[in-house]
């Protein structure tokens, strides 16, 4: 669902598998089916417009999965999760803002909290859900949002999105100047981008991270109960 951020994703799945598990073979990883759904429609478009041409496309790729036997899919694009909470009830789609806020409420309890995210997490309120209610939430100026959405789908959507990702760590200055301790990456294309910096001055939380490590743990059984839509 951005093609480059889902690679992204089965990278951070593969390091993880690889950090937690110590593999030494090929069997030693896990059977995964990917899923390039480039023709789902845009997100933030159908927050704006219509949900439903997203989700009848959602349920029928998590139906594709479920198919070919996965137990657990993960839909690398937060902005996509309005649509599953509102259309997808009962789908073993793990819930990428659940994930993060489980771990924000573990290990940074009372932090002020900013997020880049893009117009349509935002106009749909699911940027809230990254924390569990005890920290307050920042999102971008109208202004610096626009500026957002130009990089997302002007550069890390295209055949740019290898370029120069300092624009985004100025955005995220701009958070931090509204007193916000650590920042959320909340848009895949943004992880994406930022995780190839090779030095981040502030503190990020880069949420496909999260999940992968959470998918892999719960893998080898170690923590039943992935956080998922019920």
């Amino acid at each position: 669902m951005g093609p480059r951020a889902t690679h992204y994703f089965v990278e951070e799945l593969l390091r993880a598998v690889e950090e937690l598990c110590q593999p030494m073979r090929d069997q030693d990883y896990p059977n995964v089916f990917v899923r390039y759904a480039c023709y789902l429609p845009d997100r933030t478009s159908a927050i704006e417009t219509d949900l439903r041409p997203l989700a009848r496309a959602l349920r029928k790729e998590v139906q594709i999965l479920k198919k070919l036997g996965c137990r657990r899919v993960v839909i690398p694009c937060v902005s996509a999760h309005v649509a599953l909470e509102r259309h997808l009830s009962g789908c073993p789609v793990v819930n990428i803002l659940e994930a993060v806020a489980t771990y924000l409420h573990l290990n940074r309890p009372g932090s002020s909290v900013g997020v880049l995210a893009t117009r349509g997490s935002r106009l749909s309120g699911i940027v809230e859900k990254f924390t569990s209610g005890d920290q307050k939430v920042a999102v971008l100026s109208p202004d610096k949002e626009d500026q957002l959405m130009a990089f997302i789908y002007q550069r890390a959507k295209t055949a740019q999105s290898h370029g120069d990702a300092s624009e985004l760590v100025s955005l995220a200055n701009s958070l931090r100047d509204q007193g916000c301790d650590l920042i959320i990456a909340g848009c895949t294309e943004v992880e994406m981008c930022l995780a190839r910096l090779n030095r981040l001055e502030m503190e990020f939380v880069f949420p496909l991270q999260i999940v992968a490590k959470a998918i892999v743990l719960d893998w080898q059984g170690d923590l039943p109960g992935v956080p998922r839509f019920k």
